[in-house]
């Protein structure tokens, strides 16, 4: 058991210091085009518009009052599914 925990250390290591391949430096020029790739979209946020409300008790009224359908999203357990 030792000694799977030493490889496994040493795999870990030098994992870590190895290069990743293909790896581009970010420089001045790159910048921008890194910045734009990586931060989210207008439509990747749409979601946050939406006027969500915390309470079932607050949907239920506004529902009422605004004659539409009420969404009730509920789940049992872990988000990521690790139970």
């Amino acid at each position: 058991m030792r000694i799977a925990a030493i490889w496994l250390l040493i795999g870990c290591t030098s994992a870590l210091s190895a290069p990743a391949i293909g790896q581009v430096e970010l420089t001045e020029e790159n910048f921008a085009a890194w910045r734009d790739h990586l931060l989210p979209s207008a439509k990747d946020v749409a979601w946050e518009s939406i006027p969500w409300l915390a309470t079932l008790a607050e949907g239920i009224v506004a529902s009422d009052q605004q004659q539409k359908p009420l969404l009730l999203w509920m789940m049992n357990g872990h988000p990521l599914g690790c139970t």
